[in-house]
């Protein structure tokens, strides 16, 4: 059985066949709602069910509670029970752009080069095969096709946007993951991975404000792209970047971006370990909401930009707020784990 969304501002419509999500029915139909991850944990696909009824949610980090009471919904995770009234004007989403249809690319790549900065913790750089090049903005990040399936798990690009010719990602290793896993029991160099991208809205902001980057995990891989594109076209910005991990073991690229600090005025690397260690450091210790709580008794005027772990960057916003970061500045990148 088949259902109607109906779409504003645009009074457009479509069929949803039945079990079909609403993203992935507007695109079959040659409409296009922006979206990112594809499995509920980004939200950027939210918008507002104005009419009807829907089964399946996205995960309450890409949903609040409030944001639930007031309708939001996730197009990718969201199935009709009901024709359905949606509105996308939350969505900053032109008619042309509407109309337009899918405008993400798909690439096919080939594997250079795998590093293991830590134990669970990889490089993985992808040249670029067809096409041969991948426009994009430094903080964007691409879904990489799980070989023979029809998953596609998320990654941050790395890589100066100059370098287009490669894709550059930083994957952690999850227990049972079903693409990270792969990276121990067998994918090499010279095999060959299907991309979708860009993606995603995150990006360093024209601003005469100072920014403070708080990163955790492989969250460290948009911020990296973002200041090697700073290097490269020689604007240095007031930025301190708090970069989060267990132990100095789990810290990785920390000549990569000591090497930045010194090339980029007004740029300071922060690196924090939360577990006891003894052995000896002169860096920030605890978490990194104590280690701003410390260093800042002000971020009034400062620009706030996380990547990581949700429940970093879940406990990290109250602290930003509360320390003076209006919520219109705070910007951020959480991908939660997909259950699929």
């Amino acid at each position: 059985m088949s259902t109607t969304i109906s779409v504003e501002p645009f009074g457009e419509s479509f069929e949803c066949t039945d079990g079909e999500t609403i993203l992935d029915a507007a695109l079959r139909n040659g409409f296009f709602l922006k979206y990112g991850c594809r499995h509920g944990g980004c939200g950027t696909c939210k918008v507002v069910l104005s009419d009807g009824d829907v089964e399946g949610e996205g995960s309450t980090f890409a949903v609040s509670t409030g944001e639930r009471a007031d309708g939001v919904i996730l197009a990718c995770s969201s199935r009709p029970a009901t024709d359905c009234a949606i509105d996308v004007e939350a969505m900053e989403l032109t008619e042309e752009e509407f109309r337009a249809g899918d405008q993400v690319a798909v690439f096919e790549a080939d594997v250079a080069s795998l590093e293991w900065l830590t134990h669970d913790t990889c490089a993985l750089s992808l040249m670029l095969r067809s096409p041969a090049s991948m426009p994009f903005t430094a903080g964007q990040f691409v879904n990489v096709v799980v070989p023979g399936t029809d998953l596609v798990r998320s990654y941050s690009l790395a890589n100066a946007p100059d370098d287009s010719d490669r894709i550059d990602l930083i994957v952690k290793v999850l227990p049972g993951g079903a693409f990270s896993g792969l990276l121990a029991s067998g994918l090499g160099v010279g095999d060959s991975l299907t991309l979708h991208g860009p993606l995603g809205e995150l990006r360093l902001r024209l601003s005469h404000r100072r920014v403070l980057m708080v990163a955790g995990g492989s969250g460290l891989a948009p911020f990296l792209s973002m200041l090697r594109n700073l290097e490269r076209r020689n604007r240095p910005r007031e930025i301190d970047l708090v970069f989060g991990a267990r132990t100095r073991t789990d810290l990785y690229l920390v000549e990569e971006l000591e090497r930045l600090a010194v090339a980029l005025p007004g740029f300071r690397f922060l690196p924090t370990i939360s577990e006891p260690d003894t052995s000896p450091w002169n860096g920030d210790r605890g978490l990194v909401t104590e280690v701003i709580s410390a260093r800042y008794e002000s971020l009034d005027g400062y620009d706030a930009y996380l990547a990581g772990p949700p429940a970093m960057i879940e406990a990290t916003i109250p602290v930003l707020t509360g320390l003076g970061v209006r919520p219109a500045n705070v910007h951020f990148d959480a991908f939660v784990p997909s259950r699929r």
